[in-house]
């Protein structure tokens, strides 16, 4: 119990606060809706626990012995956050008309993001290394970390996705949907600071 709580704590608080997929997640709710975006939270979940498991297998300590592959992570993960923000203003650009078009990111786009999202990376390996302390196998390590992210991570998912959607009518009304559209790609760019931070 002594190490069960730091690690429910820090993963409420990891899943909880903004970031690129609680961005990301909010952004599909608003212009997708929430049925069509359960395969990017889907997607989300997948890659954090996949994340989990191969920590658990040494790929963080490598991680931490080759600091260039982090930085180029950080890279990468940089180039695809600006692509994305600049995907979410272009719906305001051209004729002024009302665009609607695109489509949320699938279960394998989403899992793969978390390769190159180092807030997924610090989250698997603080969780595992809260986690570890229980009776010091890596496997009851990776399967506590799991269930923790699989509930409290979900529910948080989920709290995002929703509150986009809730500006879905909203964004859909063309004098609005110019201002939301800045707000979200202005969020997502800043997250590119977090990258940095981690």
């Amino acid at each position: 119990m002594e190490h069960l709580l730091p690690l429910l704590a820090f993963v409420l608080v990891s899943t909880i606060t903004p970031g690129p997929n609680n961005f990301l997640l909010a952004t599909s709710g608003i212009k997708f809706g929430v049925r069509a975006s359960i395969p990017h939270m889907v997607g989300i979940q997948c890659g954090v626990h996949l994340l989990a498991v191969l920590c658990g297998l040494g790929l963080g300590q490598l991680l931490e012995v080759f600091p260039q592959a982090l930085f180029g992570l950080k890279l990468f993960g940089t180039c695809y956050l600006i692509y994305l923000a600049w995907k979410i203003i272009g719906f305001q650009l051209g004729d002024g008309t009302l665009e609607t078009s695109g489509k949320p990111m699938s279960i394998l786009q989403a899992l793969f993001f978390q390769f190159s999202n180092p807030k997924a990376w610090m989250m698997a390996t603080t969780g595992l290394n809260i986690s570890i302390g229980m009776d010091g196998s890596m496997l009851t390590a990776v399967l506590a970390f799991s269930a923790c992210f699989v509930t409290l991570g979900l529910v948080c998912n989920v709290l995002w996705l929703y509150a986009g959607a809730s500006l879905q009518s909203l964004w859909r009304q063309e004098q609005y949907q110019r201002i939301i559209n800045g707000a979200l790609a202005l969020l997502t760019i800043l997250t590119i600071v977090m990258f940095w931070w981690v």
